[in-house]
């Protein structure tokens, strides 16, 4: 089974295929719609497998994060 994220190309909620061969920065991961065959990067907190509880949003950004961690977002952006 494939992990679930929501398409930034065909807008469904659908399996990704990750691309491994390609470098990302660390919480981030470059992935191929499985429906549409956009290829992209995704923050692996918006996976839609993980429970709301685990996560929250970043106040500085906005983006999703793991509650008790520091904002990967952020941290590639270089804004904390």
């Amino acid at each position: 089974m494939y992990t679930k994220f929501k398409c930034n190309g065909c807008d469904r909620k659908t399996e990704f295929l990750w691309l491994e061969q390609l470098d990302t920065p660390e919480g981030f991961k470059a992935y191929q719609c499985m429906d549409c065959g956009c290829v992209g990067v995704k923050n692996i907190a918006e996976a839609l497998h993980i429970p709301d509880s685990n996560l929250d949003r970043c106040k500085q950004c906005g983006g999703w994060q793991f509650l008790g961690s520091g904002c990967h977002t952020c941290a590639l952006i270089g804004s904390k």
